[in-house]
């Protein structure tokens, strides 16, 4: 028989402790990337001096340069440019030890955030900027434009975008074993290093990863259904209010 069924069952509760500790590095990152990649498309909309030139380079790095890399270079440079930092000033208040977890947050947050920042960059600019013109003079402050008329509208058409960044974000957390972080992948590693079951292992995180994924399309897909049924329907209703009056 080409696979161990059995094998395999009995190894997936060992893979299912697991899933927490992948699901919390997807999530948190993707979050926080959805954030900052916000901001650096803000910046980079409004020209802000030298911010924009500084966003624009750090989208640049962190698209060139493979996502391994980038893990390497903060996994092993981070301890080593804040050691030195303290030896230099002659104080010991950075760091120089630092949390697998921690780490690989820090690193697909950074990442995803430069992929975020290109879709937030072209759904804002997608909006026409007239309602934000509109919204000013009526006695709308810039937040509160961007909250009420800017940030739904550009959201509705970027959300297709998202989820596709979100499911890319979910299997480049397979290269966090690299740096030793105890993730899905790591311990199917581990497993088939000590069982030499390799196939086994690998095709049973497959199936895992797949699963996780395929859960996570549906509801993008629900998602993007009902942002879309609700923009019909306030086009509906500003179509019945122009009407009426």
């Amino acid at each position: 028989m080409l696979l161990d069924w059995d094998y395999m069952l009995s190894k997936l509760p060992l893979i299912i402790e697991a899933i927490p500790r992948t699901l919390l590095m997807v999530l948190v990152s993707a979050m926080l990337g959805f954030v900052i990649g916000f901001v650096l498309a803000l910046v980079r909309s409004y020209k802000v001096p030298v911010l924009s030139q500084l966003a624009t380079a750090y989208i640049s790095v962190f698209r060139g340069v493979p996502l391994l890399v980038q893990m390497y270079l903060v996994y092993f440079g981070l301890p080593e440019l804040f050691g030195h930092l303290n030896e230099t000033l002659g104080v010991a208040l950075l760091p120089t030890e630092f949390n697998k977890m921690f780490i690989a947050i820090l690193i697909f947050t950074l990442y995803t955030a430069a992929y975020q920042a290109e879709v937030w960059y072209s759904s804002l600019n997608a909006v026409d900027y007239q309602q934000m013109e509109a919204a000013l003079s009526v006695g709308m402050t810039l937040p509160q434009a961007l909250i009420r008329i800017f940030v739904p509208q550009a959201l509705v058409s970027a959300l297709p975008n998202f989820s596709n960044l979100f499911i890319s974000l979910f299997k480049q957390t397979s290269l966090a074993f690299s740096i030793k972080v105890i993730d899905i992948m790591a311990v199917a590693k581990m497993e088939a290093g000590a069982t030499y079951r390799y196939l086994e292992m690998y095709v049973l995180v497959a199936l895992v990863y797949w699963v996780l994924i395929f859960g996570f399309e549906r509801l993008f897909i629900h998602l993007e259904k009902y942002f879309s049924n609700q923009k019909k329907q306030q086009a509906v209703s500003s179509g019945q209010s122009g009407i009426a009056g």
